[in-house]
């Protein structure tokens, strides 16, 4: 049965190649590339001259089938690899792998470099958990919105950005979630690599004093604190049937015009009835 192997490249440094890394991909009958160019580059530098196929993001829904049902026919190994890093995380890569494994072909991993875990290697966060977001919202109301939600989840956060967009990020972190500590890690593995951490203000302000703060990506932990968190409103459907009620009159409503908006919004006109003796009583208690 054939195989497809998952196979993660050097972010940046050729010297995170791995030894088995370049042995499946010179063992392998096909590579399914993000970019041929970028991965022709990395093979020319290795001496590996496995034929390439084009598979990205824009066309991984169209290609996999074909990529699988070839794999079937001819019974052979393919290996996927991205520009950088693993594939699928963030990357394309995981419509070949569904469809190869709904059709019975094995999926195996060729472990190696990816951004997300190098940055948290030197956050300096205390890593137990932690949840990956991946590139964030450009709107900057859907990306606040998207921040608050970040934070609700998970203490830690994880995410890629573009140099040219990571001021704006950090700002709306700023205004949003101004306790936030930042551990922004650019370039990995490369040249002009760089760590910075500290309150979001102070990685905000030394971002814009860098003059090589555009000279490449980006992968941000975020730390977020308690007190900038708000707990998140409660829907009315999330509320007792009382306390609906009760809305209402606070509201003004009469206790049948009450009765009628709690209905209204989908509950069984019994249990309502029944709730409404409920709050009669508390209130004749309270008198």
């Amino acid at each position: 049965m054939p195989t497809l192997y998952v196979v993660a490249t050097p972010i940046g440094n050729l010297g995170d190649m791995t030894p088995r890394a370049i042995e499946t991909l010179q063992s392998v009958s096909l590579i399914a590339a993000e970019d041929t160019r970028v991965t022709q580059k990395l093979l020319s530098a290795f001496d590996i001259h496995t034929p390439l196929i084009s598979c990205h993001e824009h066309n991984e829904r169209g290609k996999a089938a074909g990529i699988v049902r070839r794999m079937l026919e001819e019974q052979i190994d393919v290996a996927v690899t991205t520009d950088a890093g693993t594939p699928c995380i963030s990357d394309p890569g995981s419509v070949l792998v569904r469809e190869a494994v709904q059709n019975g072909i094995e999926a195996v991993a060729v472990p190696g470099p990816t951004a997300m875990a190098s940055a948290l290697s030197v956050s300096g966060f205390a890593i137990s958990e932690f949840t990956f977001f991946g590139f964030m919202p450009r709107q900057k109301g859907e990306l606040k919105e998207k921040l608050m939600d970040m934070a609700r989840r998970s203490r830690l956060a994880v995410v890629h950005e573009s140099p040219h967009r990571v001021r704006d990020l950090l700002d709306a972190v700023a205004e949003t979630l101004p306790h936030t500590r930042v551990s922004a890690s650019c370039d990995l593995t490369k040249k002009y690599e760089k760590t910075l951490r500290g309150p979001v203000a102070q990685v905000l302000e030394a971002i814009e004093q860098n003059p090589k703060a555009e000279k490449g990506e980006y992968c941000l932990v975020f730390e977020w604190a308690g007190e900038d968190i708000p707990a998140p409103q409660a829907h009315p459907s999330e509320l007792s049937l009382e306390a609906r009620l009760f809305d209402g009159l606070a509201r003004g409503l009469s206790l049948r015009q009450s009765m009628e908006e709690v209905v209204a919004q989908g509950e069984r006109k019994n249990a309502v009835y029944a709730a409404s003796l409920r709050v009669k009583q508390l209130m004749e208690n309270a008198k």
